[in-house]
């Protein structure tokens, strides 16, 4: 059987896939946590005999774009002899840290991220009290996900007065988005909202998406970037008005 690489970004419900799939072919379902255990320094043992199973079952590798280089180098060893009835199931956010000998023997499926309807569609199926409508106005586009989801209904259910006041908190943010300021910096940083989420209302600037891309990449301070996109958006308006 031939391995299945399993991609896509985080909270588009690659788990939930997996988990339905071995229900749905009624195989047992083995996890090694490729996340904690970069090197398999702890699991080779365990998929040695799991690879060997005379029995149908499914070797899911959570995060199997962490291991290490050597750690990836046993793991096609192990994909070149596994027994037939073994499904290697390869979990990953980015198939291309994956070493081409492992992907040129394996079949790809992507998952993209749920649209509002994919989660609205989940949540009266797995939390029918929920309150979709209320998940919709506080979540981001950006910011759709199975996860998400799950964590906003469990709030509703669980933490009714933390989860009210996580929605007049968003709404406050937006509500800033609409009309940023310079001189409310200090107020945005008071208000605890999240500086990334300003930045990015600003980015349709070219100048400016090249300085964020340099400062994300140095682990630089997001609010003191906002300070200075305010300022090169200042002066430069204030060129062209010249």
């Amino acid at each position: 059987m031939d391995p299945l690489i399993l991609t896509g970004p985080p909270g588009c419900g690659k788990s939930y896939w997996i988990q339905k799939y071995a229900e749905q072919t009624q195989k047992q379902l083995f996890v090694c946590p490729c996340r904690k255990d970069r090197t398999l320094r702890d699991g080779r043992q365990k998929l040695h005999v799991w690879a060997r199973r005379t029995e149908p079952a499914i070797l899911w590798l959570e995060g199997a774009d962490d291991l290490t280089p050597e750690a990836q180098a046993f793991l096609r060893r192990i994909l070149e002899t596994h027994a037939s009835d073994v499904l290697f199931l390869l979990e990953c956010r980015d198939p291309g840290r994956l070493q081409e000998p492992i992907r040129s023997r394996c079949r790809i499926k992507k998952m993209l991220s749920p649209t509002w309807n994919d989660l609205e569609a989940f949540l009266q199926r797995s939390f029918p009290t929920s309150r979709p409508h209320e998940i919709q106005s506080y979540l981001l586009p950006s910011e759709y996900s199975y996860r998400r989801a799950i964590q906003c209904a469990t709030l509703q259910h669980l933490h009714s007065d933390t989860w009210q006041g996580l929605l007049a908190h968003r709404k406050k943010e937006k509500d800033a988005l609409s009309s940023l300021s310079a001189d409310q910096l200090m107020t945005y940083v008071k208000e605890g909202f999240h500086p990334e989420r300003l930045i990015r209302s600003l980015m349709p600037h070219d100048r400016l998406l090249i300085d964020y891309g340099a400062c994300t990449e140095a682990s630089g301070s997001l609010w003191a970037f906002l300070g200075y996109a305010f300022y090169l958006l200042r002066t430069t308006t204030g060129r062209e008005e010249e």
